[in-house]
Order: structure tokens, then sequence, then C-alpha cells
């Protein structure tokens, strides 16, 4: 497994785990496979309960660390944030 911040090679992911190269937690919601920001509760597993705060470690047993970058997924946003306010803008 790979860190979706930094790249580096990590072993097993539990609650409190933090990748050894960039110190960020991996047992969030949006370094996992299932999170999507439009599902019911940002996921698109049936959890019973909303996660409040999506860059912290929870207990979610449907977890599955990511294998695409966390922070291309923030770029690719904000690319397209930005061409959609281009045909917009006056």
């Amino acid at each position: 497994m790979k860190c979706p911040f930094c790249g580096a090679e990590v072993s097993s992911v539990f609650y409190s785990t933090t990748c050894p190269s960039c110190s960020k937690a991996l047992h969030t919601c949006r370094t996992c496979s299932f999170y999507s920001p439009s599902s019911h509760y940002g996921c698109r597993e049936s959890v019973d309960e909303l996660v409040q705060d999506k860059d912290r470690p929870n207990f979610c047993d449907y977890f599955r660390l990511t294998q695409n970058s966390v922070k291309n997924s923030s770029e690719n946003a904000a690319k397209a944030e930005d061409v959609f306010n281009s045909f917009f803008s006056v």
C-alpha cells in the first residue's frame, strides 16, 4: 500500500496509523476508497452515522485505503472549478 498524500510505502493501516514519511493520518474518510462527497454521509457504503470531520481518524469497519492521490484529487477539483467559473465570468 502507498500513502495517498506522498506515495510512501505503508505496510498496514489501523485507526492510529500515520504515514512514516509525511506523518498524515491514514485511517480517515478522505483516504478511503469508499469516500464520495455526493453519497449519503459521504460514503458509498451504507454507514449508519455521519462522520463530521472527514480528515480525522475514525473506526469505520468499511475502510479501505485508496490507491488514488488525495492531493491530485484536490488539484483536479480546483481546476474543474476554475474551468466552470470561467464559463460564467463577465
